[in-house]
Formats: C-alpha cells, structure tokens, sequence
C-alpha cells in the first residue's frame, strides 16, 4: 500500500495512502469470477463445435457453474465499502489531526486534538499461514485510532509510523516535557538512587 508525502514541515504533516495494490487484486478476482462463472460455459460449447469434439457442445453444464459469476460481488463489495483513499493531516497551527477519506460513496473525515496525540505504533497480527501483516495506529490519550481498518504486508505501515514520529519529535518515544521544579524532583530520586545525571 502506498504510502506518499504530500507535505512536510516543522508546522505540517500530510500523508497520502492510496491501496492501489488491493484495488487491482480486487478488481482482478471480480473479472475472474465473472469470466468462470458466466462465460465459460460458452467456451465450452464453443470450443467442443470448434474441435468437432461430438456431444460436447451438447454438454450441460454442471448444476451451480453459473453461481461462480455471482461470487464477484465479493471481490467487488470491498472494493467499494473498505478500500479508501485516506489522507492523514498533522497540524500544529489548528492543533487537529485529521483523517480525511475518498471513496466510491463519497467522502469523510475525522478530527482529533493534537494535544491528545502521544505518536503513532505499528500493531501486527498473524493470521494462520497468510503471514504477518501490519497497521499504523494513531495513540490519543485513552484511544487508539487505526490508520486503515485492514492490515498489509510490506512496509508501507513502517514507513507511516516513521513518518509521524520522526515530524511528532521526541515526544512520540514516550519522553514528556518537564517544568523545572519537575526535572528538579526527578533528577534529586535519581541521585538517590545512586545514579548520576550529567548537568
């Protein structure tokens, strides 16, 4: 799955992920099963009147062959329902992060504060013997917000994790802005603890 900036500076993040991949293979097992399912019975004459083949082209064809045609609304039905161009928007000067997605029905788009996000992960899951696939996770404070709602393989999902992180700064590797008296505190029980803090 593609993943593309769109636009990067020190005030804005924009990310652009387009799944071009899963649309041809969707798109491909449709005009597959269409293929099997309603055409090939008139290969099959075609091809026994052709060879000359006698009762071929007389053969029913077996009960259901048809039905196989009707499996492309499948394939299809995902194209049109979960793949989604999304548009991913960091931006300091509103202080939103924003999902926008573009479909076949139409368009969305979601808002969050950017005083809420605390960076991104990249979340795996494995799934008998398919292998391993991957998703970028946004993390808000109490929430957790998939880029996708669906896992790839590849590193299209790294590269997305990457990208945020490295525009979000230290603050997406868990470390947080102290005030004085804070570091203060923290660096006198790390001196107690016998440990010693370069100043």
């Amino acid at each position: 799955m593609p993943m593309s900036v769109l636009e990067q500076s020190p005030n804005r993040l924009v990310l652009e992920i387009r799944p071009v991949g899963l649309m041809i293979l969707c798109l491909g097992l449709a005009g597959m099963f269409l293929i099997l399912g309603l055409g090939m019975g008139s290969v099959i004459r075609l091809f026994g009147g052709m060879t000359g083949m006698p009762g071929v082209s007389g053969v029913p064809l077996a009960p259901g062959f048809g039905l196989i045609g009707y499996a492309a609304i499948i394939p299809l039905g995902v194209a049109v329902f979960a793949l989604k161009t999304r548009r991913l928007s960091l931006d300091r000067t509103t202080g939103l992060v924003t999902i926008a997605t573009r479909g076949v029905l139409g368009r969305g788009e979601k808002t969050w504060p950017l005083a809420d996000f605390q960076g991104a992960t990249l979340t795996r899951s494995r799934s008998g013997t398919n292998g391993t696939t991957y998703r970028a996770v946004l993390q808000f404070k109490g929430q957790q917000v998939p880029v996708t709602p669906y896992g790839t393989s590849g590193g299209g999902p790294a590269r997305t994790v990457n990208a945020i992180n490295g525009w979000l700064g230290p603050q997406a590797a868990g470390a947080t802005i102290l005030t004085g008296d804070q570091s203060a505190d923290v660096l006198a029980a790390l001196e107690k603890l016998g440990i010693k803090v370069p100043r």
